[in-house]
């Protein structure tokens, strides 16, 4: 795959959720960070994201909502060692009645790289059935003002064309 040509300007625009530098532990065999470790701060990451979208610890206590992810792709551009600095910034894409498609960044501010990039679509969940639901008329305003906001970048969105969903007729 040939890396997308997007700079490290333009994803300064989006907005960071997640920081971390990289621990011993997550080292693997070829001196760097395993691939294990890229999905679990994607997911650090994606409860980090969860309050912009209203998607708040009192809201799951309180309805008793959650969510699924339902896929995922990850791309891995640039390696990651252990002690480097890592930021993760978020793009909304669309958004259904029940699902969003996002991507996440992964920017290695040691090196100054991109170092990987994720893409998901997520699904908002009654956790009592165990299905997934409509998204509530607030958190559906505010993933639609963040995908809004994301379409107006002057940069395309680097997708791997196998995952989405159908943008949902309020949206």
């Amino acid at each position: 795959m040939r890396p997308p040509a997007i700079s490290l300007d333009q994803l300064a625009s989006l907005p960071a959720v997640y920081r971390a530098v990289i621990p011993p532990a997550y080292e693997d065999r070829q001196g760097h960070m395993n691939m294990r470790w890229y999905l679990a701060l994607y997911d650090e990451a994606g409860d980090a994201m969860y309050p912009m979208l209203g998607l708040t610890a009192d809201y799951f206590a309180a309805s008793g909502m959650g969510g699924f992810d339902l896929e995922h792709h990850l791309w891995y551009p640039a390696e990651v060692r252990i002690g480097d600095t890592v930021e993760i910034r978020v793009r909304m894409l669309a958004r259904s009645l029940k699902l969003f498609h996002y991507m996440m960044f992964m920017v290695n501010e040691t090196r100054g790289v991109l170092s990987s990039l994720f893409e998901c679509v997520h699904a908002h969940a009654d956790l009592r059935a165990r299905c997934t639901v409509p998204f509530p008329a607030k958190v559906a305003g505010q993933i639609d003002a963040l995908i809004a906001a994301h379409r107006a970048l002057t940069w395309s969105a680097p997708v791997s064309g196998s995952m989405g969903v159908k943008a949902a007729s309020s949206a």
